[in-house]
């Protein structure tokens, strides 16, 4: 049958059933959507207003002299109920039928069961009561005789609250009283007390008139705007009570200033099709009116700043946004700055519009639509109301007026849904294509405006503007525009505009320029003939160049392209040069112009103008060279050297006519005649041809011609005139003979060219160098005398010619002067030319009257030990400048050392004495060098020869002498020596050549104690440096070589007694064995390595092989092979065990694996017959254990016999599955045959799976027993302890939650099996076993009974004392172990029955659902701080529900863990903190007793809150549920106070503050991510138990996925 057919049958022939309805619940998620405060006084008023009332009255009744209100009534002066609003208020969800009326979901009545279960309504002489009945709500309805005109509702509250704040509730019924059509009067009592009285006046309505050019259709044409009237509204308090203490009844008045507002109504007609309208009631209920308002509240802008009282600022809301009403406000927002009241649908809460349903989104977008059309109407009314005033005010006024108009229709994002505010926006834009705004000349269509452009401010007045008042007071609405293209900027063509309708002032031209700069440097372009049309329209098409004042004053005259320079100079150059294409005027180019004024050649002043204009561009410098462009100058020289521009005391003449003042020898020359002519001035007419000196030829022609010339007169004359020298002219003076010498007697005088003289000072007399003759006496420092250096005569002897003075063969007087004179001036006059290796004149006086060049003699007399010249002594702190050392370089002293070694032992120590002064001059090389070249002079009987350092030792034994060469020539030599490679005793390296050579010899001399500890010595630097390879072939020769001591043993007979001496002998490597194996060492007693570690490794070394591996070992096990209890026994520890037998052990060196040992097979048999072979000698003996190869099963076994030990046993295992098994390898895997799981646990081996497999294998065992089914293969291990086991017991507390567990948990009870019946009674199925260190108490007043169907074992280091009045019954089928570090105290008033109960079956189901049921309780503990306490029990019980075998969710664990809170003390509760600051939401605490942490900690800090606050949020809580603390003495990593999480800094920064500098790693994150699972897991368990564990490894499991994703998102990785 098909499923629709199986519907049909059903429907056809079952019987009908209604649907129940559970009131109750209904009611209470209905007031869930209703949350808004003051719900219940909007509903009544919302109804009151429908039923037309004029006045209400609300009355709140108190307990006696307290606030706690006990009962409200409320009254309403409307219509009285009629016969269907009685029907109706008994029908939840059947609202007001009245397409006029705003209710439409008919649950807005019952909003008063928020506070109230039994509400009365009275109304018209009729009564309506309500009762509850179980979770059905009923009704009881009479009448009675009343002339009473008010409509009553009466409601007692279920509990007292709190009396309603005065000026709150004022204030919400001001905000409700807005856009009532018909409420006109409010009043409340306190009691009898009136205390607020609200009236609301409203005035006619007066009419706007709405242009031809708006749409007033709606966009899908569901509503039509007819007319709009705007009415004036005030709203006054007549009378205002403030308690001042409601208990004793004081009130103090309040008056708030009346508000006066405007309402603006647009009527609507309603044009819906039939099929929409059928829509829209089966939806609401109701018809869809024909006509319907909307209304919006606002203030003109003469009332803007008038004072609004605190009570009435919600109505208007400007400059924050209005609010949507529907009938009274919602949540929703309007975008603009009016509220806004419509008779939209809203959801069913009435906070919002419903935009979701596709019926309602329509009539409500429609609605919304007209909206945005009736703020445009009020925008353009108000713009006209400008417009019309405008000329009457100041126009700053007005700015504001429109300002706050614009502002008021300026949509920003509405909440909580944002399509509200731009269905109206886009409507406001739509409705009309012309939006006015105020401009600077006016009120324009938004698109004649422009948006104003500092820039262009100063030069725009004709282009109407936003002004900038308004363009700042309203940004975001020009923004919205500008993106419309409703408006534009300033552009080029506005400027054309500009430009054209008038002249611009020199200011404005100024301004446009710097416009045009910056437009065009921004990147803008315009077309070359727009760029043409605006130079026109600017005046200056014709302009080419501008002035630079700095070269031309703005003063002198300049040709007519030239822009203003009062213009230019507020302009950058290189702007006018990019943009105009402009250049600067050149000075050549105004030259040209003004070369050609008449006044240039006949007016000298202004020549002389002309000439200080063009001289301060065009310097000359002292040299003649020209300093700027030469093909400038030329033009300037070429301009003005024909002009007769000169003024001289002649006249005006050209250049080259002309001299200047100074030149005097000539009366008659024509001197240049200036005012102040400066020197830039005189450098460039001397540069157009004015003459400074009279021509040189003719002076030298009379030097040569007349030898009775005036010298020094015309020496000052020359020197007067030296700048204006020509170089010709200078060369002639220096080359010719024309400078006397100075004759001592009257010989004839003698002319010489200038530089072979020096100047006339007695010093150089007495030197005897040649000086001019000079009259008087010489003055230093005279122009003269400069001008005669600059020609080249000499100020003091040249270097060779006084270094040729100081040495010999001159006279030694004038070597004395000479040499004096030298190093007196040395710094001042020779320093600079002086190169002491050029030096070849050897002018230096040395020791033992000898002289030398700089090079080859020094200053400390030390050296003269080896044969090196000294400075005398009186110059020895002189020389030091010329080059002269103090000591040889290192060269010359290796070479002095190689060539001239010392010839005897004395000599020798001196020089090496003074040698080791100078070690620190050597290098690497250099003592490589010295240690194998032979200078070392060694006196023997049959002579001295010399030999090498590196051949030498200080200290050798007196009986190694014979071996080694020993020298001492003291201490300070010795240093010398020892760094050029002495030793001061033999190297392992030289012992090992000894050996090599002598090893027998050096045996007999020394003997065997003394020749191992050279072995020793040797194996020292064999094992640590590897020193012996780099000896070339000295390894392969000790191996071949007999150096070696090896041992065999020897029975003698000692004291008329036998005993084993070791024997010792010499010889090779490969014949000695490294005695690794006593056994074999005593089987075969080979030649043995003496045992020593460092002797080990040398053996090994040299190829000394393994005595274990040398020897071959066959074993054949002997008699019959059986299956015993001791073999089963160690083949269980072995599988069991097997991984254990690895942990922690290398990987390369495991010879075979834990599969390997699982599958080896252990069997007993009588005896191992074992053979072994060590080269060519063969033994046989008996053994107890082996492990041989099984060929016939592929598999190996594990021999033993009835006298195997566990050492021997473990040997053979260590043998078999390391590949090195030294003594340590045994012991340990002794230990793991034969320690207990809980012993290897506290040594630290992971042992918890192999405990869970045993208690899984108990499991199976119990319930073979219990289905009478054998057990086979079973057997426990007799030194193995259980681990603790305890289930924890169920709390009284938990059979409350019975019925919540059933709903999670449908068909399981808490504990199926348990009995109800005595809940302190258990009765147990596993055994206990109570293991304490410190005593046992269990104290009853009866008798303990133990049933177990195994042994009980009590271990306790302290006695056991069990003290009952009744029995305490324990049965058990399997081991309970409960492990205390302290005493466990059991009291009892009646007898325990411990039961074990079976676990209820853990499914992904049920895992989900506690899941989820944590997850929920962590967000109800951080979200509602009240309810933690029944929160922590409802959970604890939930979780014990449905985790009671934690064995399916934590590892398979059946065991559960106790430990004490003494070891357990690192999230131990730090007292005594206070909060010191807040980062980010987190708080930090410190100890009261501290002090602020350090600057240096903010980084540390500043990392752990990011990475706590990342981690919160895995958890899903916010920053302020954990805190830092920093306490240097506690050891609390981190605690849970008061579900508080707190943790210390402290163990941050030592634990991950460095790995965590850049970023926090994985490691840090997963370590406070299992933190915060602990400390959260103590939400529900305060001790650290099994329990604890549980929860805390639950919530790592649930928060795993988001631990991962924060991460992923935070880019951490390994």
């Amino acid at each position: 049958m098909s499923v629709n057919d199986f519907r049909n049958q059903i429907l056809s022939s079952s019987e009908e059933q209604i649907v129940e309805v559970n009131q109750r619940d209904l009611i209470d998620k209905i007031l869930a959507r209703y949350s808004s405060k003051h719900v219940i006084y909007r509903e009544l008023l919302q109804n009151s207003d429908d039923a037309e009332s004029k006045s209400i009255q609300i009355k709140f009744e108190t307990e006696p002299n307290t606030d706690k209100v006990t009962r409200i009534w409320f009254k309403n002066d409307g219509f009285h109920f009629r016969p269907e609003d009685w029907e109706r208020l008994k029908k939840i969800a059947e609202g007001n039928p009245d397409e006029k009326k705003i209710g439409a979901f008919g649950v807005g009545f019952y909003s008063l069961f928020q506070v109230c279960e039994n509400p009365f309504v009275s109304s018209g002489g009729q009564g309506m009561a309500f009762k509850w009945r179980g979770n059905t709500l009923y009704t009881q309805q009479g009448k009675q005789e009343s002339t009473d005109n008010w409509t009553t509702f009466l409601f007692d509250m279920r509990e007292p609250m709190k009396l309603e704040d005065v000026e709150e509730f004022a204030q919400f019924l001001v905000n409700s009283l807005g856009f009532t059509e018909n409420l006109q009067e409010i009043s409340v009592y306190f009691n009898d007390e009136l205390v607020i009285q609200l009236s609301k006046e409203i005035q006619e309505p007066e009419f706007m008139e709405i242009t031809p050019e708006f749409n007033r259709l709606s966009p899908q044409g569901l509503f039509h705007l007819t007319s709009v009237d705007v009415r004036d509204v005030k709203l006054s308090f007549k009378k205002l009570l403030v308690p001042e203490d409601i208990c004793t009844g004081k009130f103090y008045p309040k008056n708030p200033t009346p508000i006066s507002l405007k309402i603006a109504s647009g009527n609507l007609d309603v044009r819906a099709e039939d099929e929409f309208s059928a829509k829209m009631k089966r939806i609401t209920k109701k018809e869809l009116p024909r006509e319907t308002t909307i209304q919006m509240i606002y203030t003109g802008f003469e009332e803007h700043g008038n004072y609004v009282s605190p009570f009435f600022k919600d109505l208007l809301p400007y400059p924050e946004q209005g609010r949507i009403y529907i009938g009274f406000p919602t949540h929703q927002t309007t975008g603009c700055c009016s509220h806004l009241s419509a008779r939209v649908i809203p959801t069913v809460e009435r906070e919002s519009i419903d935009l979701v349903d596709t019926t309602l989104a329509k009539y409500n977008s429609e609605i919304l639509c007209l909206a945005g059309t009736l703020c445009r109407i009020l925008y353009e009314d108000e713009m006209n109301k400008i417009n019309r005033s405008i000329d009457t005010q100041g126009f700053g006024w007005f700015e504001e007026w429109a300002a706050r108009a614009l502002t008021h229709f300026t949509f920003n994002t509405t909440t909580p849904n944002e399509k509200v505010g731009k269905i109206t926006e886009s409507q406001f834009f739509n409705c009309s294509e012309k939006l006015p705004i105020l401009s600077t000349t006016g009120i324009f269509p938004i698109s004649d405006v422009r948006i104003p452009n500092p820039e262009m401010a100063e030069f725009i007045r004709t282009v109407p503007l936003v002004p900038m008042f308004i363009f700042e007071q309203c940004e975001t609405f020009f923004k919205k525009a500008k993106l419309k293209n409703l408006i534009r900027e300033l552009s080029f063509h506005d400027v054309l505009i500009e430009l054209e309708s008038r002249e611009f002032s020199e200011n404005e031209m100024i301004e446009l320029l710097k416009w045009m700069i910056s437009y065009l440097s921004k990147g803008n372009t315009v077309d070359t003939s727009e760029f043409e049309r605006f130079k026109e329209l600017a005046r200056i098409k014709t302009i080419r160049y501008f002035l630079n004042p700095g070269i031309i004053p703005p003063s002198m005259d300049v040709p007519n392209d030239v822009i203003p320079y009062t213009i230019s100079k507020t302009l950058l150059p290189q702007d006018l040069k990019k943009w105009f294409g402009w250049s600067e005027l050149s000075l050549v180019n105004w030259a040209r112009f003004i070369v050609n004024k008449p006044d240039l050649e006949t007016d000298p002043t202004f020549a002389e103008k002309v000439h200080e204009t063009l001289a301060r561009n065009f310097k000359i410098s002292e040299s003649g060279k020209k300093s700027d462009k030469k093909s400038d100058k030329r033009v300037l020289r070429q301009l003005f050297e024909r002009k007769r521009c000169i003024p001289t005391r002649s006249g005006m003449r050209i250049p080259s006519d002309a001299y200047f003042e100074n030149v005097n020898l000539f009366p008659d020359l024509p001197t240049i005649n200036f005012q102040r002519p400066s020197l830039n001035v005189k450098n460039l007419i001397e540069f157009f041809g004015v003459r400074k000196v009279v021509e040189m030829t003719l002076i030298i022609d009379r030097l040569t011609n007349h030898e009775d010339c005036d010298y020094m007169q015309l020496i000052k004359y020359l020197t007067s005139k030296s700048d204006d020298l020509k170089q010709n002219d200078i060369n002639m003076l220096k080359s010719r003979r024309i400078w006397p010498k100075e004759n001592s007697g009257s010989q004839q005088i003698q002319h010489f060219v200038i530089s072979d003289l020096h100047i006339p000072l007695d010093l150089h007399r007495e030197l005897g160098l040649p000086v001019i003759d000079w009259k008087v006496r010489w003055a230093r420092n005279t122009p003269e005398e400069k001008f005669l250096i600059d020609l080249g005569i000499q100020q003091f002897p040249t270097l060779r010619k006084i270094l040729e003075l100081a040495a010999p063969p001159s006279d030694s007087e004038i070597r004395c002067k000479a040499l004096r004179y030298f190093i007196i001036n040395f710094e001042r006059i020779y320093s600079r030319n002086y190169r002491a290796a050029e030096i070849n004149v050897e002018f230096l006086p040395c020791l033992n009257d000898t002289h030398a060049i700089p090079l080859e003699c020094f200053i400390n007399p030390e050296c003269m030990v080896m044969g090196f010249k000294v400075i005398n002594r009186d110059l020895q702190h002189q020389v030091g400048k010329l080059g002269v050392r103090q000591h040889p370089y290192r060269e010359e002293l290796l070479n002095e050392l190689w060539q001239n070694p010392p010839r005897d032992e004395i000599n020798a120590e001196k020089i090496f004495e003074y040698l080791a002064t100078r070690q620190s001059d050597f290098n690497r090389s250099d003592w490589n060098a010295l240690a194998n070249f032979d200078f070392i002079p060694i006196h023997q009987s049959n002579g001295t020869f010399f030999t090498r350092p590196c051949k030498c030792f200080f200290k050798v034994q007196d009986e190694l002498k014979v071996f080694f060469l020993q020298i001492d020539f003291g201490d300070k030599a010795n240093r010398f020596l020892q760094s050029c490679g002495v030793k001061d005793e033999p190297s392992s390296i030289e012992y090992a050549e000894l050996l090599i050579k002598s090893s027998h010899k050096l045996l007999q001399l020394i003997g065997v104690e003394k020749y191992l500890k050279i072995l020793k010595k040797i194996a020292n630097d064999f094992s640590s440096f590897g020193n012996m390879a780099s000896r070339i072939g000295l390894v392969s020769r000790m191996k071949k070589a007999p150096i070696l001591v090896a041992i065999t043993k020897e029975s003698r007979e000692i004291n008329s007694e036998m005993k084993e001496t070791n024997i010792y002998r010499l010889n090779t490597a490969k014949k000695i064995y490294i005695n690794d194996d006593k056994i074999f060492q005593g089987i075969f007693n080979p030649l043995t390595a003496p045992e020593d570690d460092n002797l080990e490794v040398l053996y090994k070394g040299l190829g000394c092989k393994s005595l274990r591996d040398s020897v071959n070992e066959a074993s054949i096990p002997i008699g019959s092979i059986q299956v015993t209890d001791e073999s089963k026994k160690f083949q269980e520890i072995i599988i069991e065990r097997a991984s254990l037998f690895y942990f922690k052990y290398p990987k390369n060196d495991i010879k075979s694996d834990d599969e390997w040992l699982k599958k080896l097979i252990v069997r007993e048999i009588d005896y191992i017959e074992t053979s072994y072979t060590l080269g060519n000698a063969n033994k046989t003996k008996k053994n107890n254990t082996s492990i041989l190869r099984n060929n016939e099963m592929v598999s190996w076994i594990l021999y033993i016999t009835s006298n195997s030990t566990s050492l021997d046993i473990s040997k053979h295992i260590a043998r078999n599955i390391y590949k090195s098994h030294e003594w340590k390898s045994i012991f340990a895997v002794n230990t793991l045959l034969t320690a207990s799981l809980l012993d290897l646990k506290e040594m630290g081996y992971p042992v918890d799976r192999i405990l869970q497999q045993q208690n899984s294998v108990a499991d199976q065992i119990n319930t073979k027993q219990e289905n009478g089914k054998p057990i086979s293969n079973v057997k426990p291990i007799s030194n193995v302890k259980p681990i603790s086991n305890v289930k924890p017991s169920i709390d009284d507390n938990s059979i409350p939650f019975q019925s919540q567990l059933n709903q999670l948990f449908p068909g399981q009870g808490i504990y199926p099996n348990a009995s109800t019946s005595n809940p302190n009674s258990y009765t147990n199925k596993k055994p206990i076993n109570i293991i304490n260190k410190d005593p046992v108490t269990i104290t009853n007043r009866e008798s303990v009974n133990i049933t177990n169907r195994r042994p009980v074992t009590i271990t306790n280091k302290g006695p056991v004392t069990i003290t009952n009045r009744e029995s305490v019954t324990v049965a058990n089928i399997e081991l309970v172990n409960i492990t205390n570090e302290r005493s466990i105290n059991i009291t009892n008033e009646k007898s325990v029955d411990i039961k074990n109960r079976e676990p209820i079956p853990i499914t992904s189901e049920t895992t989900r659902t506690l899941q989820k049921f944590l997850q929920d309780t962590i967000k109800t503990f951080y979200s509602d701080p009240k309810g933690i306490t029944n929160n922590q029990t409802n959970a604890k019980n939930v979780i014990k529900a449905c985790s009671f075998d934690r064995g399916s969710i934590i590892n398979h664990q059946d065991s559960i863990k106790i430990v004490h809170e003494s070891q357990m003390n690192y999230c131990n509760i730090v007292m005594n903190l206070h909060c010191v600051n807040t980062f980010e939401g987190v708080e930090l605490h410190i100890p009261e007793d501290s002090v602020q942490l350090s600057q240096a900690s903010n980084a540390s800090l500043n990392q752990f809150i990011g990475m706590l606050i990342n981690l919160a949020a895995v958890f899903e809580l916010a920053p302020k549920d954990v805190h830092v603390f920093y306490d240097e003495t506690s050891n609390s990593i981190a605690f849970n106070r008061n579900s508080e999480l707190f943790f210390n800094l402290k163990f941050y920064c030592e634990l991950h503050d460095e790995e965590c500098k850049n970023k926090p790693t994985i490691n840090a994150m997963t370590y406070w991510f299992m933190m915060i699972c602990h400390e959260l897991s103590h939400n529900f368990i305060q001790h650290h138990n099994s329990e604890h564990e549980y929860y805390f490894l639950l919530f790592a499991e649930i928060y795993m996925p988001n631990f991962l994703e924060i991460l992923r998102r935070c880019e951490i990785f390994y």
